[in-house]
């Protein structure tokens, strides 16, 4: 489903004039049709971590604290997947992100961490201890780019809706229960159920779109490099 034709389907639910064009019109209810539609794509992309937002950027170490320059950093970096950090070429995990007061602690203190930090700062990725030059490191992060343009891109390639052929990777009902409640908030009227029946489909696709482990009561030790278990720092070397 297009923006145009989310549009329109809110349009003919509220009894509202139907609109030819969204984008670049400045009639009617077109221009707060776009940007309730712009605000609901926001909502849904920093809401959760969907699956398909997520990205993977490698880099190769240097030997110094500033691993990832702002410049560097990929230019649909969103956020940060917590616990997707890994130095790959030492199979160590990245414990972070560590808070200002943590950084500055270990600075200040010229403390050697057991275990491999990362801080960001400034759109800057700091690790400590400074790692081995030459080390591949890895990790997961959320983008920001959630739209087809004009619907036939093959990856999404825009973070909001600029042509009235645009679609997004959101389920389409979803999109069009979130422009409709969020219209008639807008206008001060009562959006409760439309609010209500929103909330539910976005909870249904929270529920499905990465999929669920296998729950087990008795917590049995589990490892995807099977047994023996070991700790997970590439102990003892």
């Amino acid at each position: 489903m297009s923006l145009i034709t989310i549009v329109q389907d809110a349009c003919a639910e509220l009894s509202l004039p139907s609109l030819t064009s969204v984008v670049g019109n400045s009639i009617g209810n077109a221009p707060i049709m776009l940007r309730i539609a712009k605000e609901e794509l926001n909502s849904l992309a920093t809401r959760y971590e969907w699956q398909a937002l997520r990205a993977e950027n490698t880099f190769s170490a240097t030997a110094t604290a500033v691993q990832v320059t702002a410049s560097a950093i990929p230019t649909n970096f969103d956020r940060m997947v917590n616990e997707s950090f890994f130095n790959r070429t030492t199979k160590r995990r990245v414990w972070g992100p560590l808070s200002s007061d943590e950084w500055q602690n270990v600075q200040a203190h010229s403390v050697l961490l057991v275990d491999p930090s990362y801080y960001i700062r400034g759109g800057t990725i700091l690790l400590t201890p400074a790692p081995t030059a030459g080390d591949t490191f890895a990790y997961e992060y959320i983008s920001n780019l959630c739209v087809y343009s004009m619907g036939t891109a093959t990856t999404p390639d825009q973070t909001y809706f600029q042509n009235d052929a645009d679609t997004s990777i959101f389920d389409e009902l979803m999109v069009a229960r979130g422009v409709r409640w969020r219209f008639l908030s807008q206008k001060k009227l009562d959006y409760t159920q439309e609010y209500q029946t929103w909330i539910s489909l976005v909870q249904r696709e929270v529920s499905r779109n990465k999929g669920m482990p296998v729950l087990n009561a008795a917590a049995t030790p589990w490892s995807i490099l099977g047994g023996p278990y070991v700790p997970d720092m590439n102990f003892p070397g």
